[in-house]
């Protein structure tokens, strides 16, 4: 099952002034000196899938939520509506059938994205344990490539790229190049920070399966 990439991912900052920095080490400190008052962030996001087999590119749009310090909720609203629930490591899909939760549990995608958790949390050099780290100051924004290491996930992405417009450092835009030469642009819009964010939000419905732990399939 070729799985939409789980767009929770979408890693949101927004912080203080910032001054241009000039290694992969100091952008890596700026972005986390920017969570250090980061309680909640809400935005919207629209994503544009590029797949290689069709003539247009597939448009949704939805709403993301973060809430420290490792819980977030996807929503996708249009063209189909689905909701992606994170609360560390266990993740859950309201409404999904046994079928389809079998086979999101075989893949890495999951704990590929929660490992991107550590943009929120104030730990980003914590990501070079799974990916190859590049960042970099440039028009206006920094810029920073993740390259995945493990095996399983390269068979997945090829590269991450996150743009953080200064001054603020506030996730502007995110693309994903997958193995198989398609591509991910993400745009996000009406970055909210610091919002009261109920923890119900980030709950399963009654009634549904237990949340899939993410370290039990890496």
């Amino acid at each position: 099952m070729r799985t939409a990439a789980p767009l929770w991912l979408l890693v949101l900052l927004t912080g203080a002034a910032h001054a241009a920095c000039d290694s992969t080490d100091a952008c890596l400190a700026a972005i986390d000196a920017a969570q250090a008052g980061t309680r909640t962030i809400s935005a919207r996001f629209t994503q544009t899938k590029h797949l290689s087999l069709l003539d247009e590119p597939l448009v949704s749009t939805g709403r993301f939520v973060f809430k420290r310090p490792d819980r977030m909720r996807l929503e996708i609203e249009s063209p189909h509506p689905a909701i992606i629930l994170i609360n560390g490591r266990d993740v859950s899909i309201p409404g999904l059938s046994d079928r389809d939760r079998q086979q999101l549990a075989m893949t890495p995608m999951a704990a590929m994205f929660t490992e991107l958790g550590a943009l929120f949390s104030g730990s980003a050099t914590a990501l070079r344990q799974h990916f190859q780290v590049a960042a970099r100051s440039a028009d206006g924004a920094v810029e920073v490539t993740l390259t995945p290491t493990l095996p399983e996930w390269q068979r997945m992405f090829r590269t991450i790229q996150l743009r953080f417009a200064e001054p603020a450092l506030v996730l502007s835009s995110m693309q994903l190049d997958d193995a198989l030469g398609d591509r991910l642009d993400i745009v996000m819009r009406d970055v909210q920070r610091n919002r009261d964010v109920p923890d119900a939000l980030f709950a399963p419905p009654d009634g549904e399966q237990p949340p899939m732990n993410t370290d039990e399939h890496r």
